[in-house]
């Protein structure tokens, strides 16, 4: 049986203006839902959801060469969700009409938003297993090799930098409170496994799956490669 390679829809999603906006700047939100699909081209965009309790979580922190807003894809409807600028980021976006069209042209883009909406869905799926079932440390640790893979950098000691992310918007991520977050941090800093200051978080991967792995805490996460851009 043959397998279906990854298709990278960024090959075929067609260049438009960019738009530019500031750090903390809300993008949409319950308010104003998203009508259009966003490339992320600089900086990084938090995703967020709040339900009817009106606690915040957040489902994920889009990077460059990440997409957005694909909720705008099936047309209104009530949503939870919200993105905000986590730096100064700059954006691509298009419309409903303007993706449909583009597939109509290239069946291929079709293929691929699939195969990324899929991947979303089994990511969103272990956050809500690992909310569910880990106790708060092990949610701490979860998140901060989710966040690692998806936003770190990596350094000569192997470990995963992330440019500044607070604890409250790890506690976000995480399901919890700021303060257990900074609690749990310090923990980790004293075991080795994360170093941190203002402007980063330095998080050795391999050692928290190993730590997790000894708890029998299964460990899905691994560093992302960056997609290339065609023709830009």
């Amino acid at each position: 049986m043959t397998s279906l390679l990854y298709v990278d829809p960024l090959a075929y999603l067609p260049h438009k203006p960019v738009q530019k906006y500031a750090k903390n700047r809300i993008i949409y939100d319950v308010q104003h839902p998203a009508i259009d699909l966003y490339l992320v081209i600089q900086g990084r965009v938090k995703i967020g959801t709040t339900p009817n309790d009106g606690l915040q979580t957040v489902i994920r922190i889009v990077r460059n060469e990440g997409l957005f807003g694909e909720a705008s894809l099936i047309g209104p409807m009530n949503r939870t969700e919200s993105a905000i600028a986590q730096d100064i980021v700059t954006l691509m976006s298009w419309s409903r009409n303007e993706i449909e069209q583009q597939v109509d042209g290239e069946p291929r883009l079709g293929i691929a938003l699939a195969q990324y909406l899929v991947r979303q869905c089994l990511d969103l799926q272990d956050r809500i297993e690992s909310m569910a079932v880990h106790k708060t440390p092990e949610r701490v640790m979860l998140a901060l090799l989710q966040l690692s893979a998806d936003l770190g950098a990596p350094m000569p000691d192997r470990s995963l930098r992330v440019a500044s992310l607070t604890h409250h918007t790890i506690a976000e991520f995480a399901g919890t409170s700021r303060e257990i977050v900074t609690s749990q941090m310090n923990r980790l800093r004293r075991m080795g496994l994360v170093r941190y200051s203002p402007k980063q978080i330095d998080v050795h991967a391999q050692a928290l799956r190993e730590n997790l792995t000894q708890k029998g805490i299964r460990v899905s996460y691994a560093a992302k490669s960056t997609a290339q851009i065609v023709g830009r």
